[in-house]
């Protein structure tokens, strides 16, 4: 699409951060309420959580396209390191609150009170991982490859770090040897390769969608 085609973009960073937080909130959140309701075991009734190792994680799987496009595409559009991190921000803040209710007070299936804080602390460093990647990739590679590895690089953060809570902040831990069937970790061996697959075109669509804008001033 050429420039004189392109649509104006008049929202500036903190307002941009502040939208695109506000959509991830709506992605997580619909995620989780989908997800975990049609989870069978998982499912113990609207509003209430049930057994978070289980296959109602299974939501972490299902959002990366969208998840890559939230946290990328503004990226692109600022071009400043730490907007993906900021991103995740309105999303950690709220969702201190969140977990600090279900998973503490209501369920106490928790081992400490850290632990909370370790879920709001993995939003933050998803992000993260899609703004070191923009600003350690070479800049001999196109933008529209670095958006794609932004978009791999923020999967694989994704898995990782909501592996590592799920295995160590939880009285009972997510199970891995034997692989529990109906896990997290269980589900792996489709919803990994799956997760990575769209995060990367979630990245390629960013790219896009930022080719067809411009900022105003």
């Amino acid at each position: 699409m050429g420039e004189n085609n392109q649509l104006n973009w008049r929202l500036n960073r903190w307002q941009t951060i502040l939208l695109f937080g506000f959509l991830l909130m709506i992605v997580y959140a619909l995620g989780t309420y989908f997800f975990d309701f049609f989870a069978g075991t998982a499912t113990v009734g609207f509003g209430k959580m049930g057994e978070v190792w289980g296959i109602g994680m299974f939501f972490i799987y299902m959002i990366g396209y969208f998840l890559a496009i939230i946290v990328i595409l503004p990226i692109l559009l600022f071009k400043s390191f730490g907007i993906g991190t900021f991103i995740f921000l309105p999303y950690a803040i709220v969702g201190f609150f969140v977990e600090y209710y279900y998973e503490w007070i209501a369920v106490k299936n928790l081992k400490g009170i850290w632990a909370v804080f370790a879920w709001v602390i993995i939003g933050l460093l998803i992000g993260l991982s899609a703004d070191l990647t923009y600003k350690f990739l070479s800049k001999k590679i196109s933008l529209k490859i670095k958006s794609i590895i932004m978009g791999v690089v923020l999967a694989v953060a994704n898995f990782v770090l909501t592996f590592t809570v799920l295995r160590f902040c939880y009285k009972i831990p997510l199970s891995i040897s034997p692989i529990e069937p109906g896990s997290f970790l269980g589900v792996a061996y489709f919803g990994l390769p799956w997760l990575i697959v769209n995060s990367a075109f979630g990245g390629f669509t960013a790219y896009a969608i930022f080719k067809s804008l411009k900022i105003t001033k």
